[in-house]
C-alpha cells in the first residue's frame, strides 16, 4: 500500500477503535493547549487577519481555517513533536473547527477521535518523510506535512470513507507549500504559514468531495519534496500525540529547554549578570543565534538572546513579554548583548529525540550552571493539569478575563459527552469570523447539508 493509503487506514483506525486512557486523557490536554494559543492569537492579531481574510475571499470553512491557523502559532505557544519536528495542532484544531458547524450532531468522542486521528497522520507522516531533513532545506515541516493530518481529521469528523480520506490526503501533499528561509527583521509573512496549512486541510477535503482526486503514490515518488525516506518502512507503531510536547512558555521550541536552565538559575544568580553562554544542538543554535538589536515580534520570537534575557530579568516568558517597549527596553538589550550561542557535541548527537540546553551565567560572584535535556512539558517532564490549566488562562485571559478562561480550560479537559463540540462552539468559533456574516455559496456548511451519516461525527521558526 502506498504511504497516503497507510495514513488514511491510520486515521480510520483511530477513529472507530479502542483508545487508552491515557490517550484520551493527552488528547483532551493538546487539545486544551491549542485552543489556548489560538486564543492568544485573536488577542493581539485579530484586526489584521480579519481583514486579510476578508480580502481573500474565502468561503466560510476556509476563511475559519485560515484565520484559526494564523492565530494559533503566531506566538509560538503550541505543541510540538521533537522527532518529527512537527506542530499538529495549529493545524488540526483550526481545520476541525471550521467543519464544525457541519456537524451539529457530534459528540464529544466523536470529535476527540477525529482530532487524535489528525494528530496521528501529520505526526507519522513528518516521521517517515523526516521532519528534520526539510527543516534543514528551508522547509517549514508543519506547513508541508500538518496538512495531511487535518484534512485526514476533517475527513473523519464528516464520516468520509478511507478512499475520501485517503486521497483528501494526497491533495493536502500535493498542494504543500511553506519556506521558513529568510531573515524576519522587517519581514512577518511566516506569522501566516500556518493559515495558509490549515486553510488547505479543508480545500483538500472539499477537493476530494467534489470528485477531485490526489495522487496516491505522492509520497513515494522520488521526485516529490516530500518522499519517504525510506521506501520499506512500514508507519511508525503506537500512539504519537503523547510523545508531543507542550510548551511552557512563548518562542521557539528550540530555546524551551534553555528557558527552563534560565529560569532555575534565577535563584542562585547575585548581582549584575556579566555573561550568559548557552549551549545548543548544533542543528538549532545557528537558527536562533539573534542578537540585539530586534527589529520584529517574530524576530525575538526566535532570538535566543531575547528569549533568554526576558526570562533572566522578568521569571517568565509569555507573549505579554513581546511587546514593543520590550523590544526596546535598554536594560533587556544591554543583557541580551551579552548572551552567546554556543553549540555541544553531546546535545548534537542526541537531537532531535532531544532538544537539550546547558547554561551558564556568570557574575562577580561566580558562575552557575544548569542543564536540562528535556524541557518541562515534554514526555516524561509532562505539564500537569493545574499548569495547563494556568497556560490558559495567561494565554486566554486578555480575551475571556481569567475566571472565564478557567471555565473553558476546565470544559475543554473534563468535558461531558456532549459537551465540548458546544463549548467549542461557543467560545472559539466566534472568534474566528462575524456571526452576521452572509454565507458565501462555496460555505462549507450547506454544500454538506444532509450528507453527514446519522451519528456520525486552530513562523514560526521550530
Amino acid at each position: 500500500m502506498s504511504l497516503v493509503g497507510d495514513l488514511a487506514a491510520r486515521a480510520h483506525s483511530v477513529a472507530a477503535g479502542p483508545i487508552p486512557a491515557a490517550v484520551r486523557t493527552a488528547t483532551r490536554a493538546h487539545l486544551t493547549d491549542a485552543a489556548g494559543a489560538l486564543v492568544a492569537g485573536h488577542t493581539s492579531l485579530h484586526g489584521p487577519v480579519e481583514r486579510l481574510a476578508d480580502s481573500l475571499g474565502l468561503g466560510n470553512a476556509r476563511r475559519t481555517a485560515f484565520v484559526g491557523g494564523v492565530y494559533a502559532h503566531c506566538w509560538e505557544t503550541g505543541d510540538i513533536h521533537r522527532g518529527a519536528v512537527l506542530c499538529p495542532g495549529c493545524i488540526v484544531l483550526p481545520a476541525t473547527l471550521a467543519v464544525l458547524p457541519a456537524c451539529p450532531s457530534v459528540s464529544t468522542e466523536q470529535f476527540e477521535r477525529a482530532y487524535l486521528a489528525g494528530y496521528e497522520v501529520a505526526l507519522a507522516a513528518a516521521i517517515a518523510v523526516r521532519g528534520e531533513r526539510l527543516i534543514q532545506r528551508g522547509w517549514w515541516p508543519t506547513a508541508l506535512v500538518a496538512p495531511l493530518g487535518g484534512a485526514a481529521a476533517v475527513s473523519v469528523l464528516l464520516g468520509r470513507s478511507p478512499e475520501s480520506t485517503a486521497s483528501a490526503i494526497a491533495l493536502a501533499a500535493q498542494h504543500a507549500g511553506g519556506a521558513i528561509a529568510g531573515t524576519t527583521e522587517r519581514a512577518d509573512g511566516r506569522h501566516l504559514l500556518s493559515g495558509f496549512a490549515a486553510e488547505r486541510a479543508v480545500t483538500a477535503v472539499l477537493a476530494a468531495d467534489a470528485g477531485w482526486t490526489g495522487p496516491l503514490d505522492i509520497l513515494d515518488d522520488p521526485r516529490s519534496p516530500i518522499q519517504r525516506v525510506d521506501p520499506d518502512a512500514g508507519l511508525v507503531s503506537g500512539y504519537l500525540l503523547p510523545e508531543t510536547s507542550l510548551k511552557p512558555h512563548a518562542g521557539a521550541k528550540h530555546l524551551q529547554s534553555a528557558i527552563d536552565a534560565v529560569l532555575a538559575l534565577r535563584a542562585q544568580v547575585t548581582g549584575e549578570i556579566e555573561r550568559l553562554t548557552c549551549y545548543l544542538p548544533a542543528q538549532l543554535a545557528k537558527v536562533i543565534d539573534r542578537p540585539p538589536p530586534f527589529g520584529s515580534v517574530l524576530n525575538a520570537l526566535g532570538s535566543a538572546q531575547f528569549v533568554l534575557a526576558v526570562s533572566a530579568l522578568r521569571g517568565r516568558c509569555t507573549p505579554a513579554d513581546f511587546d514593543g517597549a520590550t523590544l526596546r527596553d535598554e536594560e533587556l538589550l544591554a543583557l541580551a548583548g551579552k548572551i552567546r550561542i554556543e553549540t555541544a557535541d553531546d546535545l548534537s548527537a542526541a537531537y532531535p529525540a532531544k532538544w537539550g540546553a546547558r547554561v551558564e551565567i556568570t557574575t562577580s560572584s561566580g558562575t552557575v550552571h544548569a542543564e536540562r535535556l528535556d524541557a518541562r512539558g515534554d514526555p516524561g517532564c509532562p505539564l500537569s493539569e493545574a499548569e495547563i490549566t494556568g497556560k490558559f488562562v495567561t494565554l486566554a485571559g486578555g480575551s475571556f478575563g481569567d475566571e472565564k478562561a478557567h471555565a473553558v480550560a476546565e470544559s475543554l479537559l473534563h468535558p461531558d459527552p456532549a459537551g465540548l463540540p458546544s463549548t467549542l462552539s461557543e467560545y472559539l468559533l466566534p472568534l474566528l469570523g462575524s456571526p452576521s456574516r452572509e454565507p458565501r455559496a462555496d460555505t462549507l456548511v450547506p454544500s454538506l447539508e444532509g450528507a453527514v451519516p446519522a451519528g456520525a461525527r486552530t513562523g514560526g521558526s521550530s
